[in-house]
């Protein structure tokens, strides 16, 4: 059985590597292994990180692309215990081969999922989700309590909007003006969102504000990340979860001094791998499994590719101005993208 996989052999710019879909042939299961066939896969900033060589963790060359994917169990080893072919499975590793058609995984690897996810819903649920789900509970956050947010229009400020209404907190979000900056503040203020300004607003309608958020949710650094720490309440948290504008994280001296905010970065991932938090993980992705089933929490818009297309998707998904891009790399005839 031959299979198509998106490969890179060496680090570099993901528009000029040489990414390549090859054939292999290889589909051997023994023991703790599992040969999954891949649905769907997005392209997360994480991917180009990792194609870069820029990423903490580096894969071993060549490397098959993909951090995260839904797939359906095809064949398992005969010492594999909880997994049975025919189960939608998300993956959840260091190394994640889902730009692939087919691909052999450990059995500890994967995550059996709720059936009734469709292919959209589950490619996206390992990253997103969980991050702003533990952002918030890192935050101790309380029903009425307020969160600010940078990068608001995100997959993860779309995740923490509405996770946020579901458990009722209040958002003010922050994202980068533009020209159709209405139509983007209307559309979150849909998701969930109470408040949407854009960077240049906060300086003015930050200051008329009359509540303070209890917890800052940073995914930008630089100038931004300054505006929401200045925001916090006394007591109150700054947590770092990314760094798109690629500067400083910039917090402000008197929050810090005066209003003894406390500021702290996370890696879901490594988090989620922390044996100790097994219980807690389990819990959240059955949490988040039951918000997609209800339609709590939704898939960012995306713009779907096949493997075939993977030079536009990593171009579109570098230049910032598409929406998120993902590979359906088999398409099911019951299943709804």
């Amino acid at each position: 059985m031959q299979r198509r996989a998106l490969k890179y052999s060496k680090f570099g710019d993901p528009r000029e590597v040489s990414l390549s879909l090859s054939h292999n042939q290889s589909n051997n299961v023994v023991f703790f292994k599992i040969l999954v066939r891949w649905l769907a896969s997005p392209i997360n900033p994480l991917d180009i990180n990792k194609i870069q060589g820029a990423y903490m963790l580096k894969p071993s060359l060549p490397a098959i692309g993909g951090s995260e994917g839904i797939g359906r169990v095809v064949k398992v080893g005969c010492s594999v215990s909880r997994i049975s072919p025919g189960e939608k499975v998300v993956i959840f590793a260091l190394n994640s081969p889902c730009w692939s058609d087919l691909s052999i995984v450990e059995e500890g690897d994967v995550i059996q999922i709720d059936q009734r996810i469709t292919p959209l819903q589950g490619a996206t649920m390992m990253v997103n989700p969980p991050t702003a789900w533990l952002m918030m509970k890192m935050g101790g956050m309380e029903r009425g309590d307020w969160i600010i947010q940078n990068s608001a229009n995100s997959g993860v400020g779309r995740a923490v909007i509405e996770i946020a209404k579901e458990k009722g907190y209040h958002t003010i979000n922050i994202v980068r003006d533009r020209p159709n900056i209405q139509e983007l503040k209307d559309e979150l203020i849909r998701l969930g969102g109470d408040i949407v300004w854009t960077e240049e607003e906060v300086r003015t309608e930050g200051k008329a504000f009359k509540g303070r958020p209890k917890l800052a949710m940073n995914g930008v650094g630089g100038k931004s990340c300054l505006q929401i720490s200045s925001l916090l309440s006394r007591g109150g948290m700054l947590i770092t979860y990314g760094g798109m504008s690629k500067k400083a994280h910039e917090i402000s001296t008197s929050a810090l001094v005066f209003n003894n905010i406390t500021a702290v970065g996370i890696a879901n991932g490594v988090w989620m791998m922390d044996p100790a938090n097994k219980e807690e993980s389990d819990r959240m992705l059955r949490e988040i499994q039951e918000y997609l089933v209800r339609g709590v929490l939704n898939p960012p818009p995306m713009d779907v590719h096949p493997l075939e297309n993977y030079q536009s998707a990593i171009r579109n998904s570098m230049d910032g101005t598409h929406k998120k891009q993902i590979f359906v790399i088999q398409e099911e005839n019951n299943s709804k993208l």
